[in-house]
């Protein structure tokens, strides 16, 4: 039980109320920042996550509208092949190429993504050397029947013996470079051979794999063998000498790309290869590369749909891989501004709200101090000296030791109220309650009754004799000068002391013969403080 007086409450004064605000109100102050958090998160999210739906309708948009124009393109070849063949069939014979010549160039007036028509005729091997002079006498000295590796080494060379020929015999257009390319062999080439077989195999139109043309270009050809119109029923390859075909530059293929879609990678790409092999490429294209940590924190946009026409099958690859550009800062930036005002306002409220429970909470504080302190001195009130003394006398009897009781009263201090007044009185009491305090232990109680009347609770002190020593220590002290507003005070002090349990086990009697004991005290010569040792009838007498 500390001793040591408090100060006496002055309107400034700021008690300890961490516990009654901090604790109390702590969860509903986390509750509201964490409220105030998720709002922030879940609209900020809402606004990346609207954003990123606005840039994957974009890009299916533009991938479905890419999709569109190419397979619209390439049906279009396959239709113009379908036209070139019935227009060969119709005519029966190469005799004359004007005619077939000129329709070419009607076709590709219309039809720009073509770059060129081509006739291959078969050429039985007996039949070769006529078929050479033939086309020499018809205004090619030169020409010539030969294969091309395109696989490897990309050069001229002599033609294998071999049952069948294929040649290239009509080329539109045909610049002056490309006249060389008339007398090619066809079936020279493994994937023209594959295609030209199986379109003649099954009359209908087979495209081949990507490749790179003599000039360099990357393309691929379609073929489509031609029926004469007296033919009826199906016919075997062999039987079928003459095929249309359509050289295509695939960059032809692809339309504007229009729309600016950063990220954005697509290729076209043959059905017998896997995606992103170049072998099976036909169009690769790449825009705008993004960081690695845009690929880390964004999606990536995959669209992969196969052209609907059976002859050229073809499928697009479509990706996009989202980054900075797809977020409307704007947006977000308006976002944040309203979150910060919010948890301005919010961080306002729950300054204000703190500020008047710390005030409402000084106050309890307060009232709480007043109810068990000497406003005054700082000392225990009667309140807290009772409990404390209950508390000792128990703890006294639970281990089997005393304790003293010591009642002080100051004399004539009626005198110096009426001499020098009230503040000066006042200034005394607090003085002789500090001096008392420098005199006793730590955990010994001080307390101030009424008036002039002062307790101490002694736990150290189980004797008679050590109460009297203890007496003589405060008496020593009190009857110092006390030195006030330039005055010199000097005053008496009359001290009663009692032991428990010798003198009495009864709280109020105890403290009774304590105070007889000082009352005593003030009518003696003041050689010795009175205790509990004498009657209570000698100490009343």
């Amino acid at each position: 039980m500390p001793s040591r007086r408090k100060e006496p409450l002055s309107a400034a004064d700021n008690l300890p109320t961490s516990g009654c605000v901090v604790r109390k109100h702590l969860g509903v102050y986390f509750s509201l920042f964490g409220a105030w958090f998720f709002l922030a998160s879940f609209i900020t999210a809402s606004s990346i996550a609207n954003d990123l739906r606005s840039a994957q309708l974009k890009f299916l948009e533009y991938a479905n509208s890419l999709y569109r124009e190419i397979d619209n393109r390439v049906q279009a070849n396959e239709a113009v092949l379908e036209g070139i063949t019935a227009f060969l069939g119709v005519s029966g014979t190469l005799n004359d190429g004007a005619p077939i010549s000129r329709y070419a160039q009607l076709v590709r007036a219309r039809h720009p993504q073509i770059a060129q028509i081509e006739v291959v005729e078969g050429v039985a091997r007996k039949n070769l050397p006529h078929f050479i002079a033939r086309k020499r006498a018809s205004g090619l000295p030169e020409f010539q029947i030969r294969s091309f590796s395109y696989d490897s080494g990309r050069s001229w060379r002599s033609i294998d013996d071999k049952p069948w020929y294929y040649p290239i015999v009509l080329m539109e257009p045909m610049p002056k470079e490309s006249k060389g390319i008339l007398g090619l062999d066809m079936d020279s080439v493994p994937s023209m051979r594959l295609a030209m077989n199986a379109s003649g195999h099954h009359e209908h139109t087979v495209a081949t794999h990507p490749f790179r043309l003599v000039q360099g270009d990357s393309a691929y050809v379609m073929f489509r063998p031609v029926v004469p119109l007296h033919t009826t029923g199906a016919r075997s390859g062999d039987e079928t000498r003459l095929f249309a075909s359509l050289v295509i530059k695939t960059q032809s293929i692809l339309p504007s790309l229009g729309a600016d879609l950063p990220g954005l990678r697509f290729s076209l790409y043959h059905a017998d290869f896997p995606a992103h092999k170049p072998e099976g490429e036909l169009i690769h294209f790449e825009r705008h590369g993004r960081s690695a940590l845009e690929t880390y924190l964004f999606p990536k946009l995959r669209y992969e749909r196969k052209l609907e026409t059976k002859s050229q099958p073809f499928i697009l690859l479509a990706e996009q891989q989202l980054g900075w550009p797809a977020l409307d800062f704007r947006q977000l930036a308006a976002i944040l501004a309203i979150t910060l005002l919010l948890f301005g306002f919010l961080l306002r409220f729950v300054l204000s709200h703190r500020r008047n429970e710390l005030e409402r909470c000084q106050t309890e504080s307060r009232f709480a101090y007043l109810a068990t302190h000497d406003a005054l001195t700082g000392l225990a009130n009667r309140n807290l000296f009772m409990d404390r003394l209950m508390h000792a006398m128990a703890r006294a009897h639970r281990c089997d030791t005393r304790l003293a009781l010591l009642f002080l009263d100051l004399d004539k201090f009626k005198q110096v109220n009426d001499t020098y007044g009230h503040g000066v009185g006042d200034q005394l009491l607090k003085i002789v309650a500090e001096r008392i305090c420098s005199c006793v232990r730590e955990d010994d109680t001080v307390a101030r009754l009424s008036g002039d009347e002062f307790v101490v609770v002694l736990e150290s002190i189980t004797t008679h004799q050590g109460a009297a020593t203890a007496a003589h220590v405060i008496n020593d002290k009190l009857v110092q000068p006390f030195h006030i507003n330039g005055e010199t005070l000097n005053i008496d002090v009359s001290i009663g002391t009692a032991i428990y349990p010798d003198d009495s086990e009864d709280i109020e009697e105890l403290i009774n013969i304590a105070d007889a004991a000082m009352y005593a005290v003030k009518g003696s010569d003041r050689s010795l403080p009175l205790s509990g040792q004498l009657s209570f009838e000698e100490l009343t007498r």
